[in-house]
């Protein structure tokens, strides 16, 4: 019987493990413009959300400039969110936000510009750059 105990609690034990080790590939890193120029720790499945002040009624938008896709892919396309704190009205503004996924291992920069894309040859209005290490 005590060993019939003791091989259950074991079990228990290691799923118990089990969980904690996926709770961190669950958890979503989130990140803002205040977080420019930092670096952030992902684990290979762990999503990064990247939030950052937009208005497409001026033409810009925010584009992917640099980043090592082997490291972080792109998950599905950038949305919009209207500012909360205004009234929705034409020319609000709001935030573009992106979302990333860990993929491999490694140390990868990503960067983003603010610009208009017709703009050619012209220096981004804005930029946002985070290296990112995916164990």
């Amino acid at each position: 019987m005590r060993k019939f105990l003791l091989v259950l609690l074991l079990g228990l034990a290691a799923v118990g493990c089990g969980n904690n080790g996926s709770s961190v590939a669950n958890s979503v890193v989130r990140v803002t413009d205040a977080d420019n120029g930092q670096e952030r720790g992902l684990h290979a499945g762990q999503r990064l959300v990247v939030t950052l002040p937009s208005n497409p009624s001026t033409g810009y938008s925010w584009r992917i400039a640099e980043l090592d896709d082997a490291l972080v892919k792109q998950d599905g396309v950038a949305d919009f969110e209207p500012d909360p704190t205004v009234p929705v009205a034409p020319g609000s503004g709001g935030s573009a936000v992106w979302t990333f996924v860990g993929v491999g291992t490694g140390v990868t920069q990503l960067t983003m510009d603010y610009a208009r894309p017709w703009e050619q040859g012209m220096e981004p209005a804005e930029r946002f750059s985070l290296t990112l290490e995916v164990e």
